[in-house]
């Protein structure tokens, strides 16, 4: 097997293995190339020593391990691959790729899609993307806040990727933490509430660094009452489940299996329920194209429209905010998607943007009208070592059920784990029956 080189952009430095994975696989007889890279978190030198061969021909291998997108013209025929595609909702981008992969006669098997009988992934960077982008947003609002006349001690939380682990910049939200306690967030921000969506591993992992600031948890009924009489010395959190704003669309109650079912059946309230109480959105649901979307561009209209709180304090030199809204983090980074207006990711060179919803654009700027937008969809490549680590520790156990894999051999011949043949995306030449809705949604798209 090989572990290829990253090459999607420079800040890429996973990979799907560590040094102490690779070590374990050796030690059962697998020969594991890998191929140089002096941008890898963990260096050759760390792979060379457990036994794994560094070279730049990667042929001989039978199984191809990689983190995000291939470049089309590397692809080698007739080989079994697995990395995050992105073509499972037919993203127009990789389309190409994906064409590349069938006349290839490549078997993918893509992460996303490994997942056990209860429908939960099991091999994800999620927990990572989620505290990377919590760390990355808190950084975002120090500038954002400053920007309209106001000091946080968010000022002294840096971006994700300038600490050198996640202990050592949780410290830095930890001391900023106790700024909080000591009541230094000036009262004119008022009360500071931020909404979680979901309960999955992004949630928790942002739910993880910001549990290091004083902080209580409430109910989506208590947000209306905590933006008028909450504290400054703590921050309120708020995780929020499909079944607080996901309603049928004939009036009915939420049921989760017929939502999966039948997305289109139903609608949200969260733009109007949920998001006028929200200082900071973290989104890391899964969205579907035919899922009604949380926050839409006529919604965004309304929500940063300016808002009248006279309970809080406020003169010529201590301004009160624009809106409420000041900022949202979309981890899940599908553009046009569960937030509407979110159209491009941002990136780890630009981590932030400005969208101005009167305008309907966006601006480089922390200051002016609109919310602040992080969406940056390669977010764990920020924390490197420590995403590899978990992400390999998860592969780990499925490398045997993927090197039985041959891709010159029919599908039905590869009997393996069903968590790694249901996330087998194509084969022989074509797509596999699960995923054959992919050309059916190509075919709309045209």
């Amino acid at each position: 097997m090989a572990i290829r080189r990253e090459t999607v952009n420079v800040w890429e430095r996973r990979a799907p293995l560590a040094p102490q994975h690779v070590r374990q696989l050796v030690k059962k007889g697998v020969k594991v190339i890998v191929q140089p890279s002096g941008r890898r978190a963990y260096s050759m030198q760390e792979y060379s020593n457990t036994g794994a061969v560094i070279q730049e021909d990667i042929s001989e291998a039978s199984l191809i391990l990689g983190v995000k997108q291939v470049p089309i013209d590397t692809l080698l025929p007739n080989k079994t691959y697995a990395f995050f595609s992105h073509t499972i909702k037919a993203q127009e981008d990789n389309m190409p790729l994906l064409d590349a992969i069938l006349e290839k006669n490549i078997r993918l098997i893509d992460y996303e899609m490994m997942s056990d009988s209860d429908g939960s992934r099991v091999v994800a960077f999620g927990k990572y993307a989620g505290m990377a982008g919590m760390i990355n947003i808190l950084h975002g609002m120090g500038l954002r806040l400053l920007a309209l006349g106001h000091h946080t001690p968010f000022m002294h939380i840096g971006p994700s990727h300038s600490y050198r682990n996640t202990e050592i910049a949780r410290q830095a939200v930890r001391d900023a933490g106790y700024e909080v306690s000591l009541d230094r967030m000036p009262r004119s921000v008022g009360p500071l509430t931020f909404i979680f969506t979901g309960a999955g591993n992004v949630s928790q992992g942002a739910q993880e660094v910001f549990q290091e600031f004083p902080h209580e948890y409430i109910d989506p009924e208590d947000l209306p009452v905590v933006v008028k009489q909450g504290a400054t010395n703590k921050l309120y959190a708020c995780v929020v489940s499909r079944k607080d704003h996901y309603v049928r669309t004939d009036g009915g109650k939420f049921n989760a299996d017929e939502f999966e079912e039948h997305p289109e059946r139903f609608s949200s309230t969260f733009s109007h329920k949920i998001a006028p109480y929200a200082s900071c959105i973290i989104n890391g649901i899964y969205w579907a194209p035919n899922s009604p979307r949380l926050i839409s561009i006529p919604d965004a209209k309304v929500l940063l429209q300016p808002t009248d709180a006279p309970w809080l304090p406020s003169s010529p030199g201590c301004l009160p905010l624009p809106h409420r809204l000041l900022a949202i983090c979309d981890i899940s980074a599908d553009p046009c998607g569960s937030i509407e207006f979110m159209k491009e990711c941002t990136t780890i060179d630009s981590p932030f943007c400005l969208y101005d919803a009167k305008q309907n654009m966006y601006t480089s700027s922390f200051a002016g009208n609109g919310v602040l937008i992080c969406s940056i969809d390669n977010m764990p490549a920020q924390i490197p070592r420590e995403a590899t680590d978990f992400f390999g520790g998860l592969l780990l156990p499925y490398i045997p059920e993927m090197l039985r894999s041959n891709a010159e051999k029919p599908l039905e011949e590869y009997d393996a784990d069903p968590i790694v043949r249901n996330a087998v995306i194509t084969s022989n030449g074509q797509l596999t029956p699960n995923f054959r809705y992919i050309n059916e949604m190509r075919q709309k798209s045209k």
